[in-house]
């Protein structure tokens, strides 16, 4: 894989180029900035990556699916080509937040996560993590949603001597719900949808964690929002924009899967 070394708080991942090819492989949560996924065409999630990114997009898309749900379509995850691919675990919206790593269902996240990123590493891609964000009045999730992901990003790391990255999606949803209030929510779960300026502010997130530059086709009326997105990726350690602001991990002390298994 792209990156060796261990540790964290240094602004040293590599940008990709947007003539790339890029996989959303995940619940509706990654499909957001992608936009349109094949199964919701009719109501899509209102990003615009789908259309907009000059290079390629690819979806594997699984409502409210796993990671090992999204692995068992069998699809561009596992073969087709791609430089990049952002992945998320899926929780109940409406439950406690994420199971711990050392439960039956956080060691199947390890597992199946480790799996992702060795068909990653096969094609010299980069595996990207992406944050949850908080439903309507769930801002108590932040402590859950973010330490599930550092722990997967620090367990990643342990098992593949590679550097990891996480998308910081529920600090940028909460600043947008700081400033423009439930009305970024469609259900209380997604964001509003399908014209509108919220998901697209996800899209405006990713392509600029990706590439490491300002976003070249912000829709007009959306600057606050583009800068709000650029403002969160500079100021959340795991972007690897320089930011100081790093996420307290939920891994346990004790290794949960010391010894994952090889891709089967």
């Amino acid at each position: 894989m792209r990156r060796s070394g261990g540790g964290g708080g240094e602004a040293d991942r590599a940008p990709i180029s947007d003539t790339g090819t890029i996989l959303f492989a995940g619940h509706s949560f990654v499909q957001t900035a992608y936009g349109d996924p094949v199964g919701e065409e009719e109501y899509p999630f209102g990003g615009i990556l789908h259309s907009e990114w000059p290079g390629t997009a690819l979806s594997d898309y699984v409502s409210y699916g796993s990671l090992q749900q999204v692995r068992e379509l069998n699809g561009h995850l596992r073969n087709s080509t791609y430089d990049a691919v952002i992945i998320s675990e899926f929780t109940d919206p409406t439950g406690p937040g994420f199971d711990p790593f050392d439960s039956p269902t956080g060691i199947n996240t390890l597992q199946q996560a480790y799996w992702d990123a060795l068909d990653a590493a096969v094609r010299g891609a980069e595996l990207i993590i992406q944050d949850i964000w908080p439903p309507q009045g769930r801002d108590d999730l932040y402590g859950n949603a973010t330490g599930f992901s550092q722990g997967l990003r620090q367990w990643l790391e342990l098992h593949t001597g590679s550097r990891f990255w996480i998308i910081p999606a529920f600090p940028f949803v909460a600043a947008m719900r700081a400033e423009y209030g439930d009305a970024i929510y469609s259900d209380g779960l997604h964001l509003a949808r399908p014209d509108s300026p919220y998901p697209r502010g996800m899209s405006y997130l990713v392509y600029s964690f990706l590439t490491k530059q300002r976003c070249p086709f912000v829709r007009a009326g959306d600057e606050a929002i583009d800068q709000m997105a650029w403002d969160t990726l500079q100021t959340y350690e795991c972007a690897g924009m320089g930011g100081a602001i790093t996420y307290t991990s939920s891994l346990p002390s004790t290794d949960p899967l010391p010894n994952p298994l090889p891709l089967p």
